[in-house]
């Protein structure tokens, strides 16, 4: 517990304004932006802002436990850390600071197929926390390959995501030149000179790589052929047919992640999936797409006799966490507010996010009279 850090940031709000003065414009428009005119990001926030929980003070039974079973095993709360692209961008060993903070709480930890670091040094430090997010490619040796590395590490759980047919549309991206290749400008520079720290620290450690992806690329190192490489063996839409195949070559937990309907949930079921992730992307792909919030009691009622259901998007507090879990949620994941915890303090940052979530949570339960995560649903009015 990094309780010292409260008085600097006690909320993942002060995070997120810490980091905004601790990393470039261009890399904190990256974290915060969603796509076209950020209008799923808003309303993500205004859905999750109209949830509320009624309290029971007079039958309370015992005090809040945050413990929860996600597929088979035992975690210390029911919260855990999404996946994460280039992650590095926003500071440097990211994901190795979430890998090592998610296995000290015993939460999950997803690694991104286009992380900053590699399967094998997440493993290092996530041990048995580690999950492993799939970005399918299309070269089915590669997809094999990247599986078996998993499986190798002793990595049960594999999460794939189905909602990136295409690339989102990112303006403020396009705008500051944060394509691949990125393009740098003199703006760009100017944003770099104003945030020294975050300049030192990566010319310490070198501009972020899709680290996962290395050992396929032949030796490429000119910006551009790795920006052709990436496109032109990621590029291909997550199908049925696909996830089919998937489940016949992975031994271990199938999570799909990007479910948003009740046809794409009953369709994971259907393929013997262990798990989905109700999510829009964190509002980074469609634009007009409804919040998990709206699809959330639909999508349990359907196929929570099924399968495992677990939510992303959105998530700034405890709060929200418990507003997921009261929808039915089994397991609540989040993005941003972790890499806000490293932005704002580096390596204490990812505990300090972890603990911020934690109180919230424990405080909002006790103030219920809710024991457990799973009683939560009890408290929807």
């Amino acid at each position: 517990m990094v309780r010292k850090l409260d008085n600097k940031a006690a909320s993942i709000a002060d995070l997120k304004g810490l980091t905004k003065k601790r990393i470039p414009q261009f890399a904190y428009e990256y974290l915060v932006g969603g796509c076209n005119n950020d209008r799923a990001v808003c309303h993500n926030r205004d859905a999750l802002d109209n949830v509320f929980l009624q309290p029971s003070y007079l039958s309370r039974t015992q005090a809040a436990s945050l413990k929860t079973t996600a597929l088979g095993v035992q975690y210390d709360a029911p919260f855990g850390i999404a996946p994460l692209g280039l992650s590095g961008l926003i500071w440097p060993k990211a994901a190795k600071y979430h890998a090592n903070a998610a296995k000290k709480a015993n939460i999950p930890y997803i690694l991104s197929t286009l992380a900053s670091t590699s399967i094998e040094d997440a493993a290092a430090c996530a041990g048995s926390n580690l999950w492993f997010q799939l970005y399918p490619p299309k070269d089915i040796e590669i997809r094999l390959d990247l599986m078996r590395r998993a499986q190798q590490v002793g990595c049960n759980n594999l999460v794939v995501t189905i909602d990136v047919p295409v690339a989102g549309r990112r303006p403020n991206d396009i705008k500051n030149g944060l394509s691949v290749p990125p393009k740098i400008s003199a703006n760009s520079i100017y944003q770099t000179l104003l945030r020294p720290s975050w300049a030192v620290a990566n010319a310490f450690n070198g501009m972020p790589a899709f680290a996962n992806m290395q050992p396929y690329m032949n030796k490429l190192s000119n910006l551009q052929d790795v920006a052709n490489y990436i496109r032109s063996s990621l590029k291909e839409p997550v199908s049925i047919a696909i996830l089919e195949q998937l489940r016949q070559q992975w031994p271990g937990k199938l999570i799909v992640k990007g479910v948003l309907s009740v046809e794409d949930a009953k369709l994971a079921a259907a393929i013997n999936a262990d798990a989905i992730i109700v999510s829009n992307h964190g509002g980074r792909q469609l634009d007009l797409a409804h919040s998990p919030v709206e699809m959330m009691r639909e999508i349990v009622d359907s196929v929570g006799d099924k399968l495992e259901i677990y939510v992303d998007s959105g998530v700034e507090s405890g709060v929200d966490i418990a507003r997921y879990l009261a929808l039915g949620a089994k397991m609540v994941f989040s993005g941003r507010p972790y890499m806000y915890g490293v932005g704002a303090f580096g390596e204490r940052g990812a505990d300090h996010c972890i603990d911020i979530f934690y109180s919230e949570l424990e405080q909002v339960m006790n103030q219920l009279g809710c024991s457990t995560p799973h009683e939560l649903v009890r408290f929807l009015k």
